[in-house]
């Protein structure tokens, strides 16, 4: 990561990428079956790629994110059933930092994640 990144801007942009998946996740996203995501229980960022050559000391650009979810989905009518779902991100995800806030925020208008899934 960004060696100019103070611990506490790491930690939340990192924590900021998991809440990112989580709510892609809770809103409506159906897994590669046609399940519907009912709630999840864990997401893990698998990797990551920052765009080392165009970041500065006020922006962070990550070209990839991948993240691993354990869900619960939707089975049937009155069943639910866990899944692993794995996620990337479609384009670059952007954290401007705000000095007003003193910590970075994400630029909602990148976040776009897909299901990468490999079909057992």
């Amino acid at each position: 990561m960004n060696m100019m990144l103070r611990k506490k801007d790491e930690e939340k942009i990192f924590t900021d990428l998991k809440i990112l998946v989580k709510n892609k996740l809770k809103s409506g996203f159906v897994n590669r079956k046609g399940q519907y995501v009912d709630s999840v229980e864990n997401v893990q960022l698998w990797s990551y790629e920052i765009d080392e050559g165009n970041e500065d000391r006020d922006t962070v650009i990550f070209l990839s994110v991948e993240a691993e979810a354990r869900v619960f989905v939707i089975f049937s009518k009155d069943a639910k059933s866990s899944d692993d779902i794995r996620l990337k991100n479609e384009k670059p995800i952007i954290f401007n930092y705000k000095k007003e806030l003193d910590n970075f925020e994400v630029d909602e208008e990148t976040v776009r994640f897909y299901d990468c899934t490999e079909a057992f």
